[in-house]
This record gives C-alpha cells, structure tokens and sequence, in this order.
C-alpha cells in the first residue's frame, strides 16, 4: 500500500521538468505576441498542458502575489484545489479564495504535496503547510525533506553546498533529525 502512495505522490515527475522546458521556451514568445500591450505581468503560470503560460491580471508587488478575480478563475487547480504560479523568482501555490503560499522549488517545479503536506517558504526558513495553506504546526527549519510514513528529516544550522556538476546542491553541515506531523522530535538528533 505504501509503494502504491508513493507512485501516486510521483505521478507526472517526469512530465513536469519537460513541461517547464516547454513553457520557458513558450512563454517569450507568448509574451511577445502578448496583448500587444507588450507589458510583462511579472506572473507565469504553471499548466499541465503548456508549461509556464503569462497571466495576466497578476503582479508581483512588494514581495507578494496581486492577482485579480480573472486570473485565480483562470487558473488551473490540481485535486488538492492548489495552482501554481511562478513570480518574483520562486513558485507559489494559489487556491481559487486567493490564499496563495511561497513554496520551495524540487524537480525544477513547485514542491510536491505529499502525505497532505506541502514545504512552505517563512522568511529563509522552511515550514510545513496543509493543503488549505495553513502551517500544519509553528516549527520552521533551516531545510527540511518531504514526509514519508509520517516522518521527515529536518535540520538546524545547515546551509547550501556546493552545486554538483548538474546543478543539484546539497545541504551540509547543521544538526538533522526527524519529526512527526505535529513537528516533534521522532528520533535521536543526529540521525541523517
């Protein structure tokens, strides 16, 4: 049952990084053809089918999202009642109220929401979000992995290693460990 969970959390992975090429390419030249007003919205959005689209009616201003009734109706929303929207240099998940959530970036998109919970960005910090965008407990961590069977490793103190010769970087150095959903401590400090 487990392994048929975590194939479902997978679904599309590798639809999406090439989904994203696509729509890097797509979206100049959408842009470009535009409305001809020829202004950039500062907002893509993500779509199964085209990748990153423009939406208009969306702005980044003063570190957050403003998007108007038209683009949230326009919006494409997973089951989880969640789109995703590239701006101001990260993905953010927005739901069809307008509660919208900076997100970390993995596998070249918005972060997967897996056992019902989403990585969120707080400040520098990394925090955990149900589906509705609310922090599932007040804990944040400098990083922290995705839950699986109810746990996640986290750590304090960490930083961003060096990229490898693909551009993945690692964390190094800090204190790991895991916690449960409520963000307690499940294991000895240390564990990796």
């Amino acid at each position: 049952m487990h392994r048929l969970l975590r194939n479902a959390a997978n679904r599309g992975r590798l639809a999406r990084p090439l989904l994203l090429v696509a729509g890097l390419f797509a979206s100049p030249l959408a842009l470009a053809a535009g409305t001809g007003t020829g202004t950039d919205t500062g907002c893509t959005a993500l779509t199964q089918e085209d990748g990153l689209q423009p939406l208009p009616g969306c702005q980044w201003l003063d570190g957050h999202l403003e998007l108007d009734a038209a683009s949230l109706a326009s919006l494409s929303y997973d089951q989880d009642g969640l789109a995703a929207v590239y701006a101001g240099g990260g993905f953010h998940y927005v739901r069809a109220d307008g509660r919208q959530l900076p997100v970390i970036t993995f596998d070249n998109g918005p972060d997967y929401v897996v056992e019902g919970l989403v990585r969120g960005r707080v400040g520098q910090r990394i925090g955990y979000f149900d589906t509705q965008l609310r922090q599932a407990f007040p804990g944040t961590f400098d990083f922290g992995w995705a839950f699986d069977d109810g746990v996640a490793r986290v750590c304090e103190g960490c930083r961003p290693g060096t990229p490898d010769d693909h551009g993945h970087i690692a964390m190094v150095g800090g204190t790991w460990y895991r916690i449960d959903r409520q963000g307690r401590p499940a294991m000895d400090a240390g564990t990796p």
